[in-house]
């Protein structure tokens, strides 16, 4: 059952590095161009109206975003996935799931490459983000993301953050084998 406040934990790869953020921008970037060029058909961008009514996803400032939020938080963040109160960087953020953009791994979602991004692929990401529209009491339909996310509550996503520093940090420090063989 999806929690009412919804967080997702994020992380930067085991040993973040430059050239590995760079191609994740890079590729990011390419996703995003290939969304823009999907929203030009008409017919799809018409499909996918739902998706773009509170404010269209921009997956590149997106991934920008996550980046600040990783680098500044030690390699992983608790991520309010309505922190926009629109629910836009929820989109964004299972669209990048949907790519391949992250990957869970003991619920939380790691960074990761995709080896290709196609519109084909943009476009399967959007329908399966569409799928998660439920018609509420008023008779507007409403996009429901988190339910194709791993989610957790704030405390257990801030406790999961910390946690994670912790064992880095001891990771970093501890000695290196002074064994002799």
């Amino acid at each position: 059952m999806p929690n009412a406040d919804p967080y997702v934990l994020v992380e930067m790869t085991d040993e973040p590095n430059c050239r590995f953020v760079a191609a994740w921008l890079t590729k990011t970037a390419e996703a995003q161009d290939l969304w823009s060029e999907a929203l030009k058909d008409p017919d799809f961008s018409h499909c996918v109206l739902l998706l773009h009514v509170m404010g269209i996803p921009d997956l590149a400032a997106f991934a920008l975003e996550i980046v600040g939020e990783l680098v500044h938080g030690r390699h992983v963040a608790a991520f309010d996935l309505f922190a926009d109160e629109n629910g836009v960087a929820c989109n964004e953020l299972t669209l990048l799931v949907r790519l391949g953009f992250f990957v869970e791994v003991g619920g939380s979602y790691h960074m990761a490459l995709p080896e290709t991004v196609t519109r084909a692929a943009v476009k399967q990401a959007s329908l399966d983000l569409l799928s998660t529209a439920e018609e509420e009491d008023d008779g507007l339909e409403i996009l429901k993301p988190e339910r194709l996310l791993h989610t957790m509550a704030k405390t257990e996503a801030e406790q999961s953050r910390s946690r994670l520093i912790a064992l880095h940090r001891f990771d970093e420090h501890a000695p290196a084998d002074r064994s002799v063989h």
